[in-house]
């Protein structure tokens, strides 16, 4: 460990015994209350199933729990605002996490490859959803994103085949590349007269059966809706002026 700067404690590094299957991370060393989850500290712990972090702790770094093959819970105080990138990637049997309020923005890759995540509850306070976040959450069979939201990045939900709706907030304008793609089960969207904008692959390869596509939207991006098999109808609002191949 090490100082965060701060007059706290930052973890640098956890090598736990193969045999430990559960942690309780301390809320302090050495009377020093622990502050920062750092960067790959908890990384490949191939073992560790369940895991708590204690509240004080307001930052989880990068990687911080990569890759932890075994790992089913884990608990996030409400103190954490911030969660890295792939913070708890690869983490194939996490079943179902809870973001803090506090927490903006959800970051690039957090969720990636989490399989088996079935439940995932985002709070009001999140205004981004990185690229890649829940990429390959092949469980994940609902989510409500929050009405703060104001932008979805490239990828974001991508193969999240048991997605069946999904309803975006006003406040984002942009649907990017490929964020609902490979999405098999995901029968309705809900977009706002807010999107301008539909990018590149966006829902190709998903179930959608009728999209309406609002007045505001004026650009369309390539294979946005291409191989979507069910598909019976498409309204396509009158400000469009650019379709993709």
């Amino acid at each position: 460990y090490e100082s965060d700067g701060n007059g706290g404690v930052k973890i640098t590094k956890a090598t736990l015994s193969d045999t430990v299957t559960s942690y309780d991370i301390p809320n302090e060393i050495n009377g020093k209350p622990v502050t920062v989850i750092g960067s790959s500290a908890f990384m490949n712990n191939k073992n560790l199933v369940s895991v708590t972090i204690p509240e004080g702790v307001t930052t989880i770094e990068d990687r911080a729990f990569l890759n932890d093959e075994s790992l089913v819970s884990v608990t996030i105080p409400s103190s954490v605002n911030s969660i890295g990138e792939y913070a708890f990637s690869e983490c194939g049997k996490l079943e179902s996490v809870v973001i803090p309020e506090g927490v903006t923005i959800i970051n690039e890759c957090t969720f990636l490859n989490c399989t088996s995540l079935q439940s995932v509850t985002i709070p009001k306070s999140v205004t981004v959803i990185g690229g890649g976040a829940f990429n390959n959450c092949s469980s994940l069979e609902s989510v409500t994103l929050p009405e703060n939201l104001t932008s979805i990045k490239y990828n974001a939900f991508f193969y999240c085949s048991k997605l069946t709706s999904i309803v975006i907030p006003d406040k984002v304008t942009e649907i990017e590349d490929g964020v609902f793609a490979y999405c098999n089960n995901l029968s309705s969207v809900t977009m706002s007269e807010n999107v301008t904008s539909i990018g590149n692959y966006a829902f190709m390869h998903s179930g959608l059966k009728s999209v309406t596509i609002g007045e505001n939207v004026t650009s369309i991006g390539d294979g946005a809706f291409s191989y979507c098999l069910d598909l019976e109808s498409i309204t396509i609002g009158s400000g469009v002026t650019t379709v993709g191949a």
